[in-house]
C-alpha cells in the first residue's frame, strides 16, 4: 500500500512477515533494488518513505533478493510484458497551505 504525506513524501508499506529483506525498486530509481531498503516492524510490515517529484511511476518490491512482487493495494497494476505485474503510482503536487484568515481584535 502506498500513501502520500503532506510534504510530498511517499510511504510504501508491504506485508511479508516471513521475508528476511524487502527493497523497493521502480522506474524512479532505474529499478535498482538496493537503493530503497525497507525496514520491518514487529508485525511483519515493511516500510520505507521516499521523496519523489510529481508524476506517474511503476514499481515492485524485491523479496529476499530472489523474486519480485507487485503491490496490488497501490493505485493500480499493469502487465510488465515479462509475465508479471508492475504497480502503478501517481505522485501529486503537495497541496499549498491555506493561509489563515486575518483576525483583527477590537
Amino acid at each position: 500500500m502506498v500513501s502520500q504525506h503532506e510534504d510530498g513524501t511517499m510511504e510504501f508499506v508491504f506485508f511479508r512477515p516471513a521475508a528476511r529483506s524487502v527493497t523497493l525498486a521502480g522506474d524512479f530509481n532505474d529499478w535498482q533494488a538496493n537503493q530503497h531498503i525497507m525496514a520491518r516492524d514487529e508485525a511483519g510490515w515493511w516500510h520505507v518513505r521516499v521523496k519523489m517529484p510529481p508524476g506517474e511511476y511503476r514499481f515492485k518490491y524485491r523479496i529476499d533478493n530472489a523474486w519480485w512482487e507487485a503491490d496490488f493495494a497501490a493505485y493500480g497494476v499493469e502487465n510488465d510484458k515479462h509475465g508479471g505485474w508492475n504497480s502503478v503510482l501517481w505522485v501529486q503536487t503537495p497541496a499549498e497551505p491555506v493561509a489563515a484568515p486575518l483576525r483583527i481584535a477590537a
